[in-house]
């Protein structure tokens, strides 16, 4: 008697343990954070970031990477994966402003919420396809803005300058060239005597930047879209033997880049804090999850890291 008690007590117990382990997978919400790249620090940052704050708010995050910056035809069958995984929210970074509309509008249809994060989806195409997205990031315009303003007055407000850009058409980059070409205008006597792609790549703008510097020796500042470009340009200027005469500002505020600015071989870049960016798109994800209100817009605001300031990094 006491046997079949204790059989039955067991598998009651069993019972319970396997009710309260498929209760709380359920509770445990789970994110996918889809990224185009993880050559850039910027991102591997970010990365952590998500790991950190997943961590924090006991999130089963899935982390996938698209095999190149421009993989746009893959990272948008990785955000069909994860609709078809029928995960809980989606989180993405775009290589493109427009070809990922049609996948959003893929996962909003199938009820799962998608954060657009650090590159936004282009506004009007959106619009015209009855698109509404959430974006997380900073404001790339102002970021260039701010990065620019900081070199034209370190060449005092004259002289010509040239741009870096980024991808062609990629938001991020095209508001980034905005704000800083805005901020060039201010000064009459600043001339903008070459603006190029050179695809967010070290070795590109190294190469970019040489062709610039052949031409227009006499140049005093390089505004680089990313900070990959810029240290392609810091190369380019100390093989030609400019360093100290022509002034190199980046963005993405990566390790190497920061260290270059205390050593004095960049002016300035942007930190984006992709840590703090990454945590407020996992909660907003969360509240959406939760059927809870968030800004369409939620900006993080970008520090220009100067010689001064990159004594707090």
């Amino acid at each position: 008697m006491k046997t079949k008690f204790l059989l039955k007590s067991i598998k009651t117990g069993l019972l319970t343990f396997a009710l309260s382990t498929t209760v709380n997978a359920a509770d445990k919400p789970q994110i996918a954070l889809l990224m185009k790249t993880l050559s850039n620090e910027y991102f591997i940052s970010m990365q952590q970031g998500a790991e950190e704050t997943a961590a924090a708010m006991n999130i089963d995050l899935i982390v996938q990477v698209a095999e190149k910056e421009d993989s746009t035809e893959q990272l948008v069958g990785l955000v069909e994966n994860m609709i078809a995984k029928k995960v809980d929210a989606i989180i993405v970074t775009p290589n493109d402003s427009i070809a990922f509309i049609p996948a959003f509008q893929k996962a909003q249809k199938a009820g799962i919420p998608i954060i657009d994060l650090d590159v936004r989806l282009d506004s009007n195409a959106a619009e015209k396809a009855g698109l509404k997205f959430n974006y997380v990031g900073v404001d790339n315009f102002l970021g260039g803005y701010l990065a620019a303003k900081n070199l034209s007055e370190a060449i005092n407000g004259k002289g010509n300058v040239a741009v870096l850009e980024g991808i062609p058409g990629v938001d991020n980059g095209e508001q980034r060239k905005a704000g800083a070409l805005k901020a060039f205008a201010e000064y009459p006597d600043i001339k903008i005597v070459a603006s190029q792609s050179a695809n967010w790549e070290t070795e590109q703008a190294l190469n970019v930047t040489s062709n610039i510097l052949t031409a227009n020796p006499d140049i005093k500042g390089i505004f680089a879209a990313n900070d990959n470009m810029a240290i392609g340009a810091v190369t380019a200027v100390e093989n030609a033997r400019l360093a100290g005469k022509v002034l190199v500002t980046g963005y993405d505020g990566i390790p190497l880049a920061i260290e270059y600015v205390k050593q004095g071989k960049m002016q300035n870049t942007i930190d984006q804090l992709p840590k703090k960016q990454v945590a407020i798109a996992i909660e907003s994800a969360l509240k959406q999850i939760n059927k809870q209100e968030i800004p369409d817009v939620f900006y993080v605001d970008p520090i220009v890291v100067d010689k001064e300031k990159s004594k707090n990094y």
